[in-house]
């Protein structure tokens, strides 16, 4: 049996804008010769941050999300625009929080969508940050918030922080974030 059970017979863009692009494929199914057509999300790597200040909190975005029109706690980040990883999530960082880290440790990375998404996140733990002012894109309505690990845990267990990359973010974090507390 091949490797890959599918082949692409073709593709359109039904959409594009400066975040992602909609793409539908027409996609045979090698064991029978039948198609199908198959539309996801096609996008540039994403960054996410976990900002550890000096006094051992995490640096938390409440931001205006339009598809749940609500506002959502989540961790900094956006996407490469053509960046490394690492350079985004200094960009990042600094545009939605104004903080500038001196460390930035990679902790992973994870699929943001498996089945809908091609996206790639990758997630960065910072340290030794000093603070500056936010420089947010016009779309972006956000508020920024340090929390100890404690209080971000009774936020996750309350349904207050539920964004779905924060929560894997986190988890892939996890043992840095333990390792650069306790330093």
């Amino acid at each position: 049996m091949s490797r890959h059970p599918f082949r692409k017979v073709n593709s359109t863009i039904v959409h594009k804008n400066r975040w992602i692009q909609l793409e539908r494929h027409e996609v045979e199914i090698r064991a029978s010769g039948r198609c199908f057509p198959y539309t996801y999300l096609s996008s540039r790597p994403s960054v996410m941050v976990v900002a550890l200040t000096p006094a051992g909190k995490i640096v938390l975005v409440r931001q205006y999300r339009y598809p749940r029109r609500e506002f959502a706690y989540e961790l900094p980040g956006g996407g490469t625009r053509g960046n490394t990883p690492r350079q985004a999530a200094h960009a990042e960082l600094a545009e939605e929080t104004g903080y500038r880290a001196a460390r930035l440790k990679k902790a992973g990375e994870f699929v943001v969508y498996t089945g809908l998404s091609d996206e790639i996140c990758h997630v960065f733990v910072a340290a030794g940050l000093k603070s500056g002012e936010q420089r947010l894109e016009e779309t972006e309505h956000m508020t920024v918030h340090e929390v100890s690990p404690r209080r971000l845990k009774a936020m996750i267990r309350n349904g207050e922080f539920r964004d779905g990359m924060g929560l894997a973010a986190l988890r892939l974090a996890e043992s840095e974030i333990g390792r650069t507390l306790a330093s």
